[in-house]
């Protein structure tokens, strides 16, 4: 089963972890699947998602997107406190970067 983490490219904090998101079906849930279900959480709706590689430096909004569970073990525990310096740094040195998911506002898109 998939468990990503997804990092604000804003704030530098983790705005989730699947371990811990109602909704999410990580056996068949991709990067954008965990983006969507994390900001339909919050309340946040009418967006387009795309999976890009990196991080652009032009992006408006968006998570880098890593990967927790890697090769049958969880490299981290599940996440309870998003802007713990440490719980960050845990991350992004011991998950697999899977890519970063930008958000785009679907009605300004037009």
């Amino acid at each position: 089963m998939a468990r990503y983490i997804l990092i604000d490219n804003n704030s530098g904090y983790i705005f989730g972890d699947t371990a811990d998101l109602p909704g999410f079906d990580g056996s068949g849930g991709s990067p954008i699947d965990a983006a969507r279900t994390l900001d339909a959480s919050i309340g946040v709706h009418g967006r387009d998602y795309e999976l890009l590689y990196r991080n652009p430096a032009d992006t408006g909004t968006g998570y880098d997107v890593y990967r927790a569970d890697i090769d049958g073990s969880e490299a981290v525990p599940v996440v309870q406190d998003g802007q713990d310096p440490d719980t960050i740094a845990a991350v992004v040195q011991h998950c697999e970067h899977v890519g970063f998911v930008r958000c785009r506002d679907a009605a300004a898109e037009g």
